[in-house]
């Protein structure tokens, strides 16, 4: 069951709500418009662009937008914490709009314990850290990962 304190949210707790409720439910439309206009190509990983190297996050649009079809397969094969950050970022918009609907802050919320039964956290930057390791040998040794530094210096320079 809800819990929500006494006190009334405050102009600026109310602002920020807002803020954080834009930020949560962004990438949540964002999936379900752009799978039926496609993805633009402002989505595209400026890293891998110039560098040929994916950055830790790519596949989490394509992981998201799968989601969003309800292809649960795909979205874990295009980025293994994609379906975990899209229920973080839903589950944290409907309880920002608990909120920001009553008007009062809720006094304990599934962050709340999660932050609590896990004291430090950089477990699981570490965790992130070898999933990108293996997504990257993975993707050297299929092939698909075939970039020489030297060489995209050279197409650079000319």
């Amino acid at each position: 069951m809800l819990r929500f304190s006494d006190a009334v949210l405050s102009k600026g707790e109310r602002l920020s709500r807002w803020g954080f409720l834009g930020l949560t439910t962004a990438p949540l439309v964002g999936a379900v418009l752009f799978n039926h206009t496609g993805t633009p190509p402002f989505l595209l990983c400026p890293l891998r662009a110039i560098t040929g190297i994916p950055c830790p996050g790519c596949g989490l649009t394509r992981s998201f937008l799968a989601i969003a079809r309800g292809d649960f397969e795909n979205a874990l094969r295009m980025h293994l914490f994609g379906p975990v950050l899209f229920l973080a970022f839903t589950v944290a918009a409907v309880f920002t709009a608990i909120e920001l609907r009553t008007g009062r802050r809720l006094q304990r919320t599934p962050f709340h314990d999660i932050n609590k039964r896990i004291q430090n956290w950089w477990w699981l930057g570490a965790i992130y850290l070898v999933y990108y390791s293996l997504r990257l040998y993975s993707l050297f040794h299929t092939g698909e990962f075939y970039i020489h530094p030297l060489e995209i210096l050279a197409t650079k320079i000319d």
